[in-house]
């Protein structure tokens, strides 16, 4: 007897088996399937494992999420991003790189890992190329099996595509910015493409990717007791976006620190010593401190009678949502 198939490619006659697992063999599996990347550095993969002290396997990077690594210059965030590409290589997964600005030092990842037939460099020198590359991917992007994405950096090409807060707050007082729908648009547009970016990072995220994004800083003054470094790329979109956060900062010439400030879309609280990893930077990668000296940036910070903003002059380089508080009052009057 002939056995007809519907439309579907089912059979019409027979009822196929359907197969139950348990709940804990489902989250096993589906754990395997997440299987984190090492950062080189055992006790901040360890501080990036939230799961419970009896489940922990191996921490690390974590695949299907966006991690942020963000910091000033010099204190290794390439050097970070460098030992995770490198492990993720030599755990057999593709690796995208995708640079903005400076190229990708490939000496120093093959002595981490001499082979790199799976790396696949990417060239984004402007905002609209990195947009493409996201929006528009080219057939074939990502590839099939590929494990971790790095941004170097994300932030990078920002600056030169939007005024900052200052930059509109001089062009609106010398009467170069009259229209009110244009002032709107202005104050818009580069949370709008944030926004945009970090929705298609997720999105590359869900194909069991682990992105990492590298983001530079600027000086922040406003509402906080000193001043202080936030990155450059923010906004609430992208915080929704981020699952785990990475700050770098460094101390002595040869001494850095990497303190975890949010893991599995929660922010940690700031200073605990379990978050944070002292580790230099060696010709091979990064290695860890063995006794780390806690900098005194690290220790509470003592009540001030004085205002920061009365002791430290404005930074033109702030540019958060706050700082376009004014513009928003300055649209009210002029309706």
């Amino acid at each position: 007897m002939s056995i007809n198939k519907d439309l579907l490619g089912l059979d019409s006659l027979d009822t196929l088996p359907v197969i139950s697992i348990s709940a804990s063999q489902s989250l096993n599996a589906s754990a395997a399937f997440r299987e984190p990347i090492s950062t080189g550095l055992a006790r901040l993969d360890e501080a990036l494992d939230d799961s419970p002290a009896d489940q922990r396997r191996s921490g690390g990077i974590l695949r299907g999420q966006v991690t942020e690594v963000f910091g000033p210059p010099g204190v290794g965030k390439t050097s970070l991003a460098l030992g995770v590409a490198s492990n993720a290589l030599r755990d057999g997964g593709k690796v995208i790189w995708i640079d903005t600005g400076s190229p990708i030092p490939t000496s120093r990842l093959k002595s981490m890992t001499p082979d790199l037939d799976n790396l696949t460099y990417f060239r984004a020198p402007t905002l609209p190329h990195l947009l493409a590359l996201l929006t528009r991917p080219p057939k074939g992007f990502p590839p099939e099996e590929t494990s971790l994405l790095v941004i170097d950096s994300i932030s990078s090409l920002f600056p030169g595509y939007f005024l900052s807060a200052a930059e509109l707050k001089d062009r609106l007082a010398q009467g170069k910015i009259t229209d009110k729908a244009q002032l709107q648009w202005l104050l818009n547009r580069k949370w709008n493409v944030i926004s945009d970016v970090a929705t298609h990072l997720s999105r590359l995220a869900a194909r069991n990717i682990a992105i990492l994004a590298l983001n530079q800083t600027h000086t922040k003054i406003k509402g906080q007791p000193r001043a202080t470094l936030h990155p450059v790329v923010a906004g609430g979109t992208w915080e929704t976006n981020v699952q785990t956060r990475i700050v770098l900062y460094r101390d002595l010439p040869d001494m850095r620190f990497a303190e975890i400030t949010k893991r599995a879309g929660r922010t940690l609280p700031v200073r605990l010593n379990e978050l944070i990893v002292p580790f230099c930077i060696g010709e091979n990668g990064l290695h860890e401190v063995e006794e780390p000296k806690i900098p005194e940036i690290l220790e509470p910070t003592p009540s001030r009678k004085r205002k920061a903003e009365n002791e430290v002059a404005d930074s033109q380089d702030e540019d958060s949502e706050e700082e376009y508080e004014w513009m928003g009052e300055a649209l009210l009057d002029d309706s």
